[in-house]
Order: C-alpha cells, then structure tokens, then sequence
C-alpha cells in the first residue's frame, strides 16, 4: 500500500500556492462568500481483492450566503471533484471493480439551495441542506467524503423554553455521497421521511436528548425503519483539574413504510472517559443488534455518518446479520495546535459468541494560517471472523478562503 506520491508533491504545491491569498471568508454588502478546496490522498490495501486502490482527489466548493432581510437569507452551495486517477481506484461509478472502493466519484453537484428565515426562538430553512443530529450516529452528513451528504426538505428548530430545542424535519430525498451519477450506489433516495428531535441542555447534569425517525425510502425499501431512542452526554468535574466525561445512548427501531421485512432490533452506547487538560482518555461499547436466524432482522443506519464510528478501515457500515458488538478505547491530546488521537476496536456479534477482528486508528492534525488543515490518518483492520485485513491511510490538506 502506498500514498500516490504525486499527492504528495501537490500538497505541497498547494500550500505555497494558497498563501498568496490574504482574505479570510467574511461578509460583504453582497452576501458572505466562501471557497474551499480540499485535497486528498487515500491509499487502500484489502486482502480480499487483488489490487490496492490510491485516490488523488480535489474537491472544490463555492458557497455563497445572501445578507439577512427581515429575516430571510437564502444560501448556495456548489462541489466539484476531480481525480488526478480515475482508474487507479473504485468510486462506484469509475473505475475497475477489482479494487477497493473509494466512494468519492468525480462530478459537480448543487450541495445545498436552501432558503432560511431565522428568528429568536426558531428557524425554518427550505431546500438542500444539511442535517446532522447529536453525534450524526443515526442522521448525518458524511462530511469525511468528498461528496457531502446532504438532504431536500424542510426543517423547523423551535426553542419554546431558555437550553431547549425541538427540531421536526421533512425529508423528500436524500442527496447521496456516490453522487451526482449512479454507479453501483444509487445517488438518490427519494421518499418520505419525518425527524422528531428534542434536546435539553441541564447544566451540569448534560445534555439529554430523544428522537424518533420515521423514514421510509422509495429508491431503498429495505432501508426504511422507524427508530426511537434517547442521547444522555456530559462532563462531570472530578477535581484537581480532572473531569468524566460520559454518553449513554438507547434506542429500538423496526421496519418502517416500504420496507418489506417485520423486523425489530436494538441500539445501545455505554461510554465513560477521563480527562485532564488537552489529554482524554475514553473506554466505550457500542452495540448494534442483529439476528442471523431471520433475514434482514438488524439494525439499520442508512442516514449516518458511518465512517466516525466503529473504525476508520470503515468495514461495519452495514450492519452484519449477526449485529457487531464494539468495545473500544480512545486517547486524544493536543499540544500547540496539534491535535493526535488514537483508538483501538475490538469487534464481535451482538448475537453470537463470535469474534471479528480488531482495529488500530491514528491521526494527526494542525491548523495554520487560520486558514489552512493538514490531516495524516492510519486505519489498521485485522479480520478473524468478518471481512478481510485491510489498511488505509489518508494525507489531505484543506484551505478555505
């Protein structure tokens, strides 16, 4: 496995480059303006095919946000990405299927068109937009991906009381990250598909919150479920200048709408960390339910940003029919701007006594020039009993203006 070495000479270039511009995004009488590119390098090994995937991609975004009148604002948002190698990886859409996927398939897209109107206690936005709820683990925008998840719908956040927010959300399609052209993924969900979301901030005590998703997908069936559950998070001060921070989160979903299989299943999140100054150090389990008896008896996450959670290598982002049961540990810590974290999973069946393997990760991040991100990541996934051992290895650079 190998980071393409032209990347690596174009970060480089890239830097010098953009630092002849001195404006940081800001507004004008005409609006607020914003560009982005973000380059990146992803190099992929996966024993299970015979060839490595190594993808150069550059995306490229302009967004533009109108000046607020009486409280309406209207806000443009437009991707480009481009490959250095369109062969030299699988993007669902290019490129031969005999290596690994790299889900960032070239094309321009329209990532948001959204018309918003902003008071002090709610605000409606209507369009593409995007969405992203408590940790993403259930409705996210999968913003790791060049191609950004984004949703077309209306949302309104109401805030009838001081620390409380409920947001009701419609969703008519969902504006996939394998986008803007069907490959082997479909671009676009269209549906049907309703958010309820409450959250309460109780000071010391956290946040809690709870939620039920109803979606229910044209394009996917299978996919749609009706999910309910609760987030309890926070920070409890321990003295000395240490601190616990914790996340317990439940939830039951079933089949939903299109989806042709009676099903239930389960969702369960224990975790409690321990922190001083920039170190945190967190212990943790996840457990998503399955049932390899009865077919399309697990649990579903169609609208999550998948790749935060259970390892970066990325290999549980469907749910295997056993369910997985994720037992980790995490270490971050940041010094002089530079931020490092690494994790370790060790993976098994919810439903069974069978174990899957287990993954190291690790990165390392700064900031500069305010304007500017440079992020070295590793993923290391050793399979025993699910999937193929497969390392992946990212170098991007990101400048906004």
């Amino acid at each position: 496995m190998r980071l393409h070495g032209a990347c690596i000479m174009t970060l480089a270039a890239a830097s010098v480059a953009t630092a002849a511009f001195g404006a940081e995004p800001g507004a004008t009488r005409y609006g607020k303006f914003e560009l982005q590119w973000r380059l990146r390098a992803e190099a992929v090994d996966d024993a299970a095919l015979a060839r490595d995937s190594n993808a150069t991609t550059l995306r490229t975004r302009v967004a533009w946000s109108s000046p607020a009148r009486a409280g309406w604002q209207a806000a443009i948002e437009l991707d480009d990405v481009r490959a250095l190698d369109r062969d030299a990886y699988f993007s669902t859409v290019d490129g031969p299927p005999d290596r690994p996927v790299i889900a960032d398939p070239v094309g321009t897209n329209l990532n948001r068109a959204v018309l918003e109107y902003k008071r002090r206690d709610f605000d409606l936005a209507l369009g593409r937009q995007r969405l992203t709820l408590d940790d993403q683990r259930f409705v996210g925008n999968v913003g790791w991906r060049q191609n950004e998840q984004t949703y077309d719908g209306a949302a309104l956040r109401w805030r009838p009381l001081a620390k409380t927010e409920l947001t009701l959300a419609w969703i008519g399609n969902v504006n996939r990250i394998y986008g803007p052209d069907a490959g082997t993924q479909a671009a676009y969900w269209h549906g049907d598909s309703w958010l309820l979301h409450g959250k309460r901030d109780l000071g010391k005590a956290g946040t809690l919150a709870a939620f039920c998703y109803a979606l229910d997908f044209e394009d996917s069936p299978a996919n749609s479920s009706a999910t309910l559950g609760f987030a309890w998070r926070g920070k409890a001060a321990a003295g000395g200048g240490w601190s616990l921070p914790w996340a317990v989160s439940f939830a039951s979903q079933r089949d939903h709408g299109r989806n042709p299989v009676d099903y239930s299943a389960r969702y369960r999140l224990l975790e409690l960390g321990l922190a001083h100054g920039p170190v945190t150090l967190k212990l943790g389990q996840e457990l998503l339910g399955g049932d390899a008896s009865r077919a399309g008896h697990r649990l579903l996450t169609p609208l999550a940003t998948l790749h935060a959670f259970q390892g970066w290598a990325d290999k549980f982002l469907v749910t295997p029919p056993q369910g997985v049961d994720d037992r980790y540990a995490t270490l971050e810590a940041e010094w002089h701007g530079l931020k490092a974290a690494a994790s370790y999973h060790d993976y098994g069946a919810e439903a069974l006594a069978r174990d899957y393997g287990h993954e190291w990760n690790a990165s390392l991040s700064r900031r500069f020039a305010k304007r500017f991100e440079l992020l070295g990541k590793y993923a290391d996934y050793s399979a025993s009993g699910f999937g193929a051992d497969t390392r992946k290895a990212w170098l991007m650079l990101t400048a906004t203006f």
